[in-house]
């Protein structure tokens, strides 16, 4: 997949450093490695909280008349208030092989468990940031790390959750946790580091004013939770007057800095004036399915020019397909119509892959999205002879993958130019795999 199409016979010239240095028409026997499927470039995942995938399937108890996404929250927070650091480092190298295979080449960990169990520091403060570095070098995804900034369980209220006490840094003692990080990935290219203020209920207005005017990088990524559900917005009105993203554009400068996560519950004037901002909305559609957030307003927002990137967030699934599909899918209820998010001249199912990539990389503040020079080497190879994409034109390809397929279709997985998944398998799967089972066995058993 070309910004202008598709070719054929492509010669793929990449760098010592997995940047694409030109895209040329050749043969296979002029290349060093002969890719036969169809190939895209690498999405990327703009939203995770890796340690929840420890979760997966096991919030659904019957008899729970009110359950809802904060009665979620509480399943959740048992699970932080135990895993340590070793847990936590192997669950964040699974689920980062687990999103290679689907098809995820980069991701932006939403990362909020910095400290021990009762709050206090470890002796390093970026002690568990470097767990999730270790884990993505481990795995071999790109990563843009974006530790947390938390404060508050809610708008005006300092009483803490035991539990979040594990999250909770002052804004100087955030800025120090974001200058060790900053050192962490200060080796490898492909990662980065951004600002991941959790949401206007848990960051003060100062405090997130204060961080975002000290911290010396200018064009970093910032990454919030906004109007992700009715009750934080009512009480948002309550306390400030005004709603979320309402009160954020009026106090900051959002731009395409900014990636709005889940921004479900937006009225008109907010979706029009974040749309024309060019900021990115983090659209999560398995997981908002699952918590019963609600549904984003993808078809305005579209039409407002607005630019929307897909996450896996609490990775109750990693999917590259049914993130993509289950955003078409809601559109399609809610309007009665197919086909709804697509282009004159693009298929459905291409539109929503080029678009998420696209706008994911501007997101994670990566080069990636594209197959252009200038871009980093990140791919993903569709199996040729699929019963899904065998002698089907490359978008009615693409079309079967993310409508009808899923990661059985990948053949390979390529992050800057390193092949990381080949036939569906991981060159760590085993080990990272048995370190995932302990992992599960200690804390089921605590």
């Amino acid at each position: 997949m070309h910004a202008e199409g598709w070719r054929e016979n492509a010669l793929v010239e990449v760098s010592a450093e997995g940047m694409i240095l030109s895209i040329e028409s050749g043969s296979a026997a002029s290349a060093d490695t002969s890719l036969n499927g169809i190939v895209l470039p690498g999405m990327p995942n703009t939203h995770s909280h890796s340690f929840q995938r420890l979760i997966a399937g096991l919030t659904g108890a019957s008899g729970q008349q009110q359950d809802s996404f904060w009665s979620w929250r509480e399943a959740m927070y048992q699970c932080a208030g135990k895993i340590t650091p070793q847990q936590f480092g192997a669950t964040a190298a699974w689920v980062f092989t687990e999103m290679l295979k689907a098809g995820y080449t980069s991701c932006a960990e939403f990362h909020y468990l910095h400290h021990q169990h009762n709050g206090k520091a470890y002796d390093s403060l970026a002690e568990m940031s470097a767990r999730v570095v270790d884990a993505a070098t481990t795995s071999g995804i790109a990563l843009t790390l974006l530790p947390v900034l938390y404060q508050t369980s809610g708008f005006g209220n300092t009483r803490l959750d035991p539990v979040q006490k594990r999250f909770v840094n002052s804004a100087g003692r955030y800025l120090q946790l974001l200058e060790e990080c900053q050192q962490l990935i200060s080796q490898n290219p492909n990662f980065r580091l951004g600002i991941a203020p959790h949401s206007l209920r848990a960051v003060p207005a100062e405090a997130l004013a204060e961080v975002i005017e000290a911290w010396p990088d200018m064009h970093c990524p910032l990454h919030i939770h906004i109007a992700e559900q009715p009750a934080e917005i009512d009480a948002c009105l309550e306390f400030l007057g005004t709603r979320p993203l309402q009160w954020l554009m009026e106090q900051f400068p959002v731009n395409e800095r900014w990636c709005l996560v889940h921004a479900t519950h937006l009225n008109d004037e907010e979706l029009t004036r974040a749309a024309a901002s060019g900021a990115v909305a983090g659209l999560c559609p398995t997981t908002e399915a699952d918590l019963g957030d609600g549904i984003f307003k993808t078809t305005q927002w579209l039409q407002a020019d607005g630019h929307f990137s897909i996450g896996s967030d609490s990775n109750v699934r990693i999917s590259v397909t049914e993130e993509l599909r289950q955003l078409e899918y809601n559109e399609r209820l809610l309007s009665g119509r197919r086909n709804v998010l697509s282009q004159p001249d693009t298929t459905g199912g291409r539109f929503l892959y080029q678009h998420a990539a696209q706008a994911g990389a501007v997101a994670i503040g990566q080069p990636v999205g594209r197959l252009e020079p200038g871009f980093r080497a990140d791919f993903v190879e569709l199996k040729p002879d699929h019963l899904l994409t065998a002698g089907r034109s490359p978008d009615a390809a693409v079309d079967s993958w993310i409508f009808a397929g899923d990661s059985s279709l990948i053949k390979s997985v390529w992050v800057a130019g390193n092949c990381a998944v080949s036939e569906g398998r991981h060159k760590l799967d085993e080990q990272l795999h048995s370190r995932m089972l302990q992992t599960l066995t200690e804390l089921q058993s605590s």
